[in-house]
């Protein structure tokens, strides 16, 4: 017997463990506990009133008292985060505001730029007297019928009067773009000097063809575009400014394109803030003598 306690006495630790009263006391608190946890939804239940309490120990009463205390808290957090609403909704009410004032005030300078425009396209248009050379030119396009389909023409004679409309004025010079293409050998006569100094001048309109055609003509001539545009009066509002073309119709130069621009001088469809300078008239009505003159010796087959 004192062989077998003799090894068990010798280890001292055990004894000191056993008898030690905290760890008796952490294993029955522990065991407690286990016995008597419960979920935290039936603990809420209770806490709230939704399920009746039951006899509880003092364990219980502090789970209790704890979870009563967090929801007192949320309850707090809840409360201070409703009264937080009226502000955040004023802050997001003054920034709305402050977006639709910024909107209405594009709008509206939008919408004054708009009518501005419309005013302007709405002006009704009293169109200046045909120059001497356009009267004459009208009459070899009708004599060669590229009037013939104008429904402005009335009976077998050309009654000038019918062409004040807009409408008559832009068939003419249409008619004399079909010209153009019909005579083209005339475009190696023309005078070199009253093209540049037309061309120099700027657009006659901000009608993308005629942009187009006077930039293609200063192409032709080597005329950079920065030259013209930058002291254009209707650079403002033009959508191609400083833009050069680099179509196969710059390296000849073509009566069509020159058609294109030189009429509407004449015609008086050039941009009304113009003013087109008494040498760029002259050029125009000294070239468009010159087309009628050469289609008569080199259009028209000797007898």
């Amino acid at each position: 017997m004192a062989i077998l306690l003799k090894p068990i006495l010798k280890n001292q630790t055990f004894f000191k463990n056993l008898l030690n009263p905290h760890i008796i006391t952490r294993t029955l608190t522990s065991s407690t506990e286990t016995t008597h946890k419960k979920p935290l939804s039936v603990l809420f239940e209770e806490v709230v009133g939704l399920r009746p309490k039951p006899e509880t120990n003092e364990i219980e009463e502090e789970d209790n008292n704890e979870l009563k205390r967090k929801l007192l808290e949320i309850e707090k957090r809840i409360i201070d985060l409703k009264k937080s609403e009226p502000f955040i909704e004023k802050k997001k009410k003054k920034q709305t505001e402050k977006t639709e004032k910024r909107r209405n005030l594009y709008k509206l300078f939008k919408e004054d730029e708009e009518e501005e425009n419309k005013k302007e396209e709405e002006v009704v248009r009293v169109y200046k007297e045909l120059t001497l050379e356009m009267v004459s030119f009208v009459k070899v396009l009708y004599k060669h019928g590229y009037l013939n389909n104008a429904n402005f023409i009335s009976g077998e004679k050309l009654d000038l009067g019918s062409l004040d409309e807009e409408y008559a004025r832009t068939f003419v010079k249409f008619a004399a773009e079909k010209f153009g293409k019909d005579h083209q050998e005339i475009a190696k006569w023309l005078s070199g000097s009253d093209l540049k100094n037309i061309v120099l001048f700027g657009c006659p309109s901000l009608e993308k063809r005629a942009i187009f055609a006077a930039k293609t003509l200063r192409k032709f001539f080597d005329i950079p575009e920065n030259n013209v545009c930058d002291k254009c009066v209707l650079k403002a509002k033009c959508k191609f400014p400083n833009q050069s073309v680099w179509d196969g119709k710059t390296q000849n130069l073509h009566l069509s394109v020159v058609m294109k621009v030189i009429t509407l001088y004449p015609l008086d469809l050039t941009h009304p803030k113009l003013q087109v300078p008494q040498e760029v008239q002259d050029s125009v009505s000294r070239l468009l003598t010159e087309i009628q003159n050469l289609s008569r010796t080199i259009c028209t087959p000797l007898a």
